[in-house]
């Protein structure tokens, strides 16, 4: 009669673990998050020469500005060179200060797939490249990008916000036009000289990180949070975004293995950023909840046996 007490115990454990099983695989997804971000150049700003404008529009989280400029123009634009986040359409060296935002089928939708992912659209950010004079002396060195998201659930829910900040080292080569084999391996060169190159400071941007989507997409992961049971991995890409060669980033004394991208010279260069979100079920493993179910009750049976041996002694 105890054994099979005891039997029957550890098949109402065990049958109780496989309902916290079937509950935790019960828990329902996140589609999408309508979005509204904001992304701003920070400081600290460096050299002190360079010209720091505009801020974003509506309710602001980041205090910092959306361009920078600097140098004395030798461009047929009479024009310096400059970094605008989001620009005016038609006119790339001015400002909306808009914010970014999606929601609905424009929003941030959620992926179980690395090979079937949507990527929603971030701001946009043109490196007005122009020509300029004694640039080892005017030109931008470095600066930070500070980015700020609220992320709302569709249907409802909590929040949630990501905010990280990129340090950016910008490096601006040398115009040779008349020597093509000047420029760094990797960094592009027209008939106005080698292109500048930016390397992107940050402990999250790291290749041991990225994921390759939908086959054609390098992204690198800068968030996770949990909801319910899923766990949600934000990645972060941009057309030209990857990995910079050796000699590159040498050039922007940015170590080994960095990051980044490059523009041509006398053009303008814009990317945008664009985001995804990877969703996984954190499902605790059956064998695991049974054993603890089971090692509960035999714990239970020899306290009881114990107690029960002490009153009749």
């Amino acid at each position: 009669m105890k054994t099979n007490n005891f039997v029957k115990q550890l098949a109402i454990g065990l049958g109780l673990s496989a309902a916290m099983v079937g509950s935790a695989s019960a828990a329902t997804m996140i589609t999408s998050f309508d979005y509204t971000q904001e992304f701003e150049w920070v400081e600290p700003i460096n050299p002190a020469g360079v010209v720091k404008e505009g801020a974003t529009a509506g309710v602001s989280d980041v205090d910092g500005f959306t361009k920078l400029s600097w140098g004395n123009p030798s461009n047929d634009f009479g024009l310096p060179s400059s970094l605008v986040i989001n620009p005016e359409a038609g006119d790339s060296t001015t400002p909306s200060n808009n914010l970014t935002s999606g929601s609905g089928a424009t929003g941030l939708m959620v992926s179980t797939d690395v090979n079937a992912t949507t990527f929603a659209l971030g701001p946009v950010v043109t490196h007005n490249n122009y020509v300029i004079t004694d640039p080892e002396n005017q030109s931008l060195q470095n600066t930070m990008a500070e980015d700020y998201v609220v992320l709302t659930p569709a249907g409802g829910g909590a929040d949630q916000v990501q905010e990280v900040t990129f340090g950016v080292s910008f490096t601006e080569t040398l115009n040779r036009p008349e020597a093509p084999g000047s420029c760094p391996a990797g960094v592009p060169f027209n008939g106005f000289g080698c292109g500048d190159i930016f390397a992107l400071g940050s402990d999250l941007l790291e290749l041991a990180t990225a994921q390759l989507f939908n086959g054609t997409t390098l992204a690198f992961l800068i968030d996770s949070f949990s909801v319910d049971g899923f766990t949600y991995d934000v990645y972060v890409a941009a057309l030209g975004l990857g990995p910079l060669s050796a000699e590159a980033c040498a050039a922007a004394d940015a170590g080994e293995n960095c990051i980044g991208f490059t523009t041509a010279e006398n053009q303008e260069n814009s990317f945008q950023l664009e985001f995804a979100i990877l969703a996984t079920e954190n499902i605790p493993e059956p064998a695991t909840l049974g054993l603890l179910a089971a090692s509960l009750l035999l714990m239970g049976l020899v306290r009881r046996r114990k107690v029960n041996g002490s009153l009749s002694a």
